[in-house]
Parts: C-alpha cells; structure tokens; sequence
C-alpha cells in the first residue's frame, strides 16, 4: 500500500500521469474497475480542501452579480466552506452549496425578465378610480407583462428547460409536476390617497389551447398602506408575487399579468424591467 501512495504522490509532483489504477487501502484487495482512485477505511473518512468563507473561493469576483467567474475547464471541482459547514461543487460558472433547494441552479429551471414596461395612469372622477378593480364597470386594468429570451447567468437568467419564450408567456416543453411563480416589481407615486391604500394584483395565467383561450392559475393582491402621497421611486422598491405547484401539460403556456387598484385623486405607475424586480420562474419538480 505504501508503494502505491508513493507512487501516486510522486507522479502528482511531477505532474506524471498515473496510467494505472491506484487503490489506498488499509486491508488490501483491488481497486473498483470504474475507479482511477479508490480509497477504503471502515473507520476514516477523506478531507478534501477547506476555506474560511466564500470570499476565498477559485474564481471569486464580487464586481458581477452570481459572484464567481465562468471557468467550464473546472467543472466538477468540491470545496468545503467551514462558514456555512456544507460543501460546495463548481458546475462550470458559478459554486453551487451542497444544501441548495431549487434556487437559479436546477437543471430543469427556466427563469426569464420583463421585456418591457406596461404603464397605469389611475385618475379618480366622481368617486370612481380608472384604477380601481371593482368599480370600473365590472372590468379591471390587468396587463400582461412581456418577457425577454434573453439567458445570462451572471444575472441569473436561465433556460435550462429549454422552453420557447414568446413575446408574453413561456411554453412548457413536456408534461410534469411544476412550480411556477412570478414577481413583478413596481415604480410611481399616488396623490391625495387620503390614508386609502394601494393594491398591485400579480396573476400567473395558464392557456392549453395555444394561447386562444386563458385562465387564472394563482393571483396574490399585495396592499401597501397610503397616505396624503405614496411615492415608491424609481426602483421598483414594491413588489407583488405570487406562486404555485400545478401538473402542467406539454406545450401549455404559462404568462405574468399585473394590475393597480388605488382611490387616490390621481397615480401613475409601471413595473420594473429589472431582472431582479419583475421576471417568472417555471422549475420543473418531476
């Protein structure tokens, strides 16, 4: 056995390639066939490499979003973090911890942004708000969100379903178990609310028809208490979401729709095209 680790720590040190296979063991016998190095002890365990926190990680870089470079030659890599206890795996662009539950890096995960703004200009008359969901002749204000097809890691944006992305909804490519969800941030500013509070209503919208007909999958209103004057900026710093676990068949469609419901005298407002404010998420579970 000790030949065997000599000669295995020797050609590292040379940077030899070792032909053979080698096998550390403490009670002899040979090494598994599907194995280059196969390590046995009923009673030790292995120690890879450790760091002290993720700022130490190969290829960290704080200046882009998912903080680590693209690196594909390093696939594969294990590193232990002794600031969270858990290991983490290189898949190619990015360290993934080992006690990571879905999140942007399930291989059956498409997650896309707005491809633009849709715009409410609320203005209330006689009591009555363009804004308002229930007054406004029976109708609402609903709007669907257009989505982008663009994938980009460093900003999470994947499509590791491959699904087909049309100009407002998502196509789901084979039937399964899935959990979608969907965020959309919001910008603008109420006047004269006079303490009445502020609705944005974010529904997920299902069609089996090709998109010809739609319905309701989830919706979630969320309200945001007003005063004299709301103003949320330009940020997109209010968001509504709203998601759902649903058996889904292929080539079903899946869109993001948005509304506002204020009293206020007068509002305008519109959602976020910032990937990290208003975008929908579709994982597939099994």
């Amino acid at each position: 056995m000790k030949t065997q680790i000599f000669t295995f720590l020797f050609s590292v040190l040379l940077g030899a390639s070792v032909s053979s296979q080698i096998l550390i063991s403490k009670t002899g016998g040979s090494p598994n066939v599907n194995a280059l190095l196969d390590i046995k002890d009923s009673s030790r365990g292995l120690i890879l490499t450790k760091t002290n926190t993720i700022g130490n990680f190969p290829l960290y870089n704080a200046a882009v979003e998912d903080h680590f470079d693209d690196l594909p030659s390093l696939e594969g890599a294990l590193l232990y973090n002794k600031e969270d206890k858990q290991y983490y795996k290189y898949d190619g662009t990015i360290w993934i911890p080992a006690l990571q539950l879905g999140g942007f890096y399930n291989p059956f995960e498409a997650r896309t942004k707005a491809n633009g703004a849709k715009n409410w200009t609320c203005v209330s008359l006689l009591g009555i708000n363009t804004c308002d969901l229930t007054q406004l002749f029976g109708s609402n204000n609903r709007q669907t969100i257009p989505l982008s097809n663009l994938t980009n890691r460093s900003q999470l944006l994947v499509n590791n379903l491959n699904t087909q992305v049309g100009t407002d909804y998502i196509v789901i490519p084979a039937a399964g178990l899935y959990h979608v969800s969907g965020v959309v941030g919001f910008s603008g500013t109420s006047l004269l609310g006079f303490g009445q509070d502020v609705s944005y209503w974010v529904n997920l919208d299902v069609s089996y028809d090709n998109g010809t007909s739609w319905s309701t999958l989830a919706f979630k209103e969320t309200s945001q208490s007003g005063g004299i004057f709301i103003d949320l900026g330009q940020s997109g710093n209010k968001s509504a979401s709203v998601s759902s676990t649903v058996t889904l068949p292929a080539n079903s469609r899946i869109r993001l729709a948005a509304a506002v419901s204020t009293s206020s005298l007068i509002s305008t407002y519109s959602n976020s095209t910032d990937h990290t404010d208003t975008f929908i998420n579709v994982q597939r579970i099994r």
